[in-house]
């Protein structure tokens, strides 16, 4: 560890020095970063941090971060062995220079494929590494649990109902706003609600600080393991927001802090599937996000465009994520009307997939497109649509 991180203080030395001391051309600076450098920041952004930059792909700024990242960057949710270590080197090769990941995908092998490709190479300081605290919900609820248990069932019944109001009240179902992604998505939203009224009822979260602050920790340290690296550009949590609520969490907040002095991560941000523009603006409000890692898509846009606007302007980075899924879910039957609209929109003959992605980079607000590439081929599909500007038909 001491050699990481030796290696991660010289080589990010080298870029401040060289973005300090370099002119950049105004077409290459305006060009790559104008998706990223949103007028009335909540603090000057950093200066321009290049990894991995490659002709062919087209680079945004990642918020205040200074992070420049490729327009299409790794989902890794499916990676569950040495068959997916070409793909980073794939990536590489076209120019993506972002991995998203988590150690909640494929049981945490998609972490430890990313720490093989590392070992192997020494290929770190080639690409930003983003990963998540997947199970720190998953601890939450069984405190939260602990405490129902020991209500009458009486008390536990309207906590329950009471829980199932205010999710109705929010109306964060309702078509059009809600799309269902993967199988069991829409069960968070009782699961997270019912635990938000059990703490703001009783309490007793405080009594847990030390713990849950201790726990959160010990699960970035098994994925720094697990990636074998010293540090994280972007770490996640929560992983999978369901109510605004979740991001008024100290104990969050403080591990962020502890960990950001520490040097084991760079930038804090959180992901959701659920809610989307209410959780944006909750995260707005609270101030101390550096990005965000949103489902959007040709299917869900309209409710969202404001606030991805208001948070690319707070300077937040914003990945897309779930582009794609709306039209093309192995798991799921897709309604006819998402393809005809989204062909409606981009009419060029290409993959329906590589539409969903060109369509969404039309947003300037929008820093990157995450997305799961299984192939060399797909990856270069994807690719093709960096940098490029149309105009989008009637939607």
């Amino acid at each position: 560890m001491s050699e990481l991180k030796a290696t991660r203080r010289k080589f990010i030395g080298s870029v401040l020095a060289a973005t300090a001391g370099a002119s950049l051309s105004t077409s290459t600076a305006t060009a790559s970063s104008s998706a990223g450098t949103p007028a009335g920041r909540s603090q000057p952004a950093n200066p321009p941090e290049w990894r991995n930059k490659q002709p062919g792909m087209s680079y945004r700024m990642f918020g205040h971060t200074g992070m420049m990242v490729s327009e299409m960057v790794h989902g890794t949710t499916p990676w569950n062995g040495d068959q997916f270590i070409p793909l980073i080197e794939a990536g590489l090769e076209h120019g993506i220079n972002y991995i998203d990941t988590a150690s909640a995908y494929s049981r945490g092998e998609a972490e430890r494929v990313i720490g093989r490709f590392i070992k192997q190479t020494g290929k770190r300081d080639q690409f930003f590494l983003s990963t998540k605290i997947s199970f720190y919900d998953e601890y939450m609820n069984k405190l939260s649990q602990q405490m129902l248990r020991d209500l009458p069932g009486a008390k536990q019944e309207a906590l329950g109902q009471q829980a199932t109001a205010m999710i109705e009240e929010r109306a964060v179902m309702k078509p059009g706003y809600h799309f269902q992604y993967f199988g069991g998505q829409e069960r968070k939203f009782h699961q997270i609600y019912l635990r938000h009224l059990i703490f703001k009822e009783y309490g007793s979260i405080k009594k847990w600080k030390g713990e849950i602050q201790s726990h959160a920790r010990s699960l970035v340290e098994n994925s720094l393991k697990a990636t074998q690296t010293d540090h994280f550009d972007v770490l996640h949590c929560p992983h999978g927001v369901a109510m605004p609520e979740e991001l008024e969490d100290e104990n969050i907040r403080e591990v962020f802090e502890q960990l950001k002095a520490e040097g084991k991560i760079r930038f804090c941000a959180a992901s959701m599937h659920n809610d989307v523009a209410a959780n944006l603006e909750k995260m707005i409000e609270v101030g101390y996000y550096d990005g965000a890692m949103v489902a959007y898509n040709i299917g869900n846009h309209a409710a969202l465009d404001i606030p991805v606007r208001r948070a690319s302007e707070a300077g937040m980075g914003i990945v897309a994520m779930k582009v794609a899924r709306i039209i093309s879910n192995p798991r799921m039957e897709i309604p006819q009307w998402r393809i005809e609209k989204l062909n409606a929109a981009i009419g060029e003959k290409r993959s329906l997939q590589s539409k969903a992605y060109l369509w969404a980079l039309q947003n300037p607000n929008i820093s990157c497109c995450v997305a799961e590439m299984l192939t060399p081929e797909i990856i270069a599909d994807n690719a093709s649509v960096t940098g490029r500007k149309v105009t989008l038909g009637a939607v």
